[in-house]
C-alpha cells in the first residue's frame, strides 16, 4: 500500500451527528482512501471544533453550523462546510404536555452557549408566535443531555430542544415529541464536515480523499444497520442496545444519499441570526460551503456505485 497521509479529525459531541465520521473511521475507510486518521477527537462542542480547526490541532471537524457561522461572521475564523450532516432536532414536552399548543405561556429550556439548540429555541418561539402560540419563553438550564432531561422531568422547564439518542431516553420517561424540525427543512442540514478554507485550497487532494471516505462511510451507515448500531453504542457510551437501535431507526430513513451542504437551510439560519449577529444581514450562505468535492464524486458515479 502507498504511504498514508496523516490527518486528524474531531467532532463536537458524542450525539447522533458524529455517527458517520465514527463509522467511516471504524470501518477503515479513511485508510482505504489513503489517509491515516487516528480515532477522531471529542472536541467539547462546536466552539471546540472551531478552535481546533483554526489552531491546526485537527484538519477536519464535524459540528453544527451556528458556532462556526458566528465565528466566521465575526472575523474569528475562516472555515467552509464540505458536506451536510445527519443531525435531527425535535422539541419534546415534559410528561403531561402532548401538543405544541399546550406550550402557550410555558418555559422552554435555553442553554445559552450560542450553539444549535439556542438558535432553534429562538427560531421556534418566533414560529410559534406567528401561528398564535404565544408566551413561550426561555428558561436557563444547564447544558448536557442528561442535565437537560433532568430539567424537563423536574419541571424546571416545559420543553427542550433535543436530538437522539437523548430523545429516546426522554420518550421512555414519558416525554412527548411536539415538533420535528423537518417541518422547517432544518434536519440533516445545519452542520456537517468543515475545514479551514486555506487548508482546503492548499490540500485539495487530501480533502478529496477525506470526503470520498466520508461519503462511503455515510453509505455504510445507511446500509449496514448492525455495524452502525455497534459503533453508535461504543462511541456514545450507550449501554442499552435498544437505545442505539431506536436511534438508528429514527435517523436512517431521512439520511440524504448524497450529503451536500444544504445552502437553503444555512441561509435560513443566517437570516434568523441577524438579531444577534448583525454581520449576518448581508451574508450569502454559499460563501460558507465548498461542495465541489461532493459534486465531483456524484459526477464520477462514485456515489451511485
Amino acid at each position: 500500500m502507498a504511504d498514508l497521509t496523516n490527518v486528524t479529525a474531531g467532532y463536537a459531541t458524542i450525539g447522533q451527528g458524529a455517527g458517520p465520521m465514527m463509522v467511516t473511521w471504524k470501518a477503515g475507510l479513511f485508510k482505504k482512501h489513503g489517509l491515516e486518521v487516528g480515532r477522531p477527537l471529542l472536541m467539547g462542542g462546536a466552539k471546540g471544533v472551531v478552535r481546533g480547526l483554526m489552531s491546526g490541532e485537527i484538519q477536519f471537524g464535524n459540528m453544527a453550523a451556528p458556532a462556526p457561522l458566528r465565528a466566521i461572521l465575526k472575523g474569528e475564523a475562516d472555515l467552509v462546510f464540505l458536506t451536510g450532516g445527519i443531525n435531527q432536532q425535535f422539541i419534546m414536552g415534559r410528561p403531561g404536555i402532548e401538543r405544541r399548543e399546550q406550550l402557550a405561556g410555558k418555559k422552554i429550556g435555553f442553554v445559552g452557549d450560542g450553539g444549535l439548540n439556542d438558535a432553534l429555541v429562538n427560531f421556534i418561539i418566533e414560529k410559534f408566535e406567528a401561528t398564535g402560540i404565544l408566551g413561550l419563553h426561555k428558561e436557563p438550564i444547564s447544558p448536557g443531555g442528561d442535565r437537560e432531561i433532568e430539567a424537563l422531568l423536574g419541571g424546571n422547564c416545559d420543553a427542550i430542544v433535543i436530538t437522539p439518542p437523548e430523545s429516546i431516553y426522554a420518550q421512555r420517561k414519558g416525554c412527548h415529541y411536539l415538533v420535528d424540525f423537518a417541518e422547517y427543512g432544518l434536519n440533516y442540514s445545519l452542520g456537517g464536515i468543515a475545514a479551514r478554507r486555506d487548508y482546503v485550497q492548499k490540500n485539495p487532494d487530501i480533502v478529496g480523499k477525506f470526503i470520498k471516505a466520508y461519503v462511503e462511510g455515510m453509505h455504510h451507515y445507511r446500509t449496514d444497520r448492525e455495524f452502525t448500531i455497534e459503533v453508535q453504542a461504543e462511541y456514545s457510551g450507550i449501554t442499552d442496545r435498544s437505545v442505539a437501535e431506536e436511534t438508528y431507526d429514527l435517523t436512517q430513513p431521512g439520511m440524504p444519499p448524497i450529503p451536500y451542504p444544504v445552502v437553503s437551510a444555512l441561509q435560513m439560519l443566517l437570516n434568523f441570526m441577524v438579531k444577534e449577529v448583525p454581520e449576518a444581514k448581508q451574508a450569502d450562505a454559499r460563501q460558507f460551503v465548498d461542495e465541489r468535492f461532493i459534486r465531483e464524486l456524484e459526477q464520477s458515479g462514485f456515489v451511485a456505485s
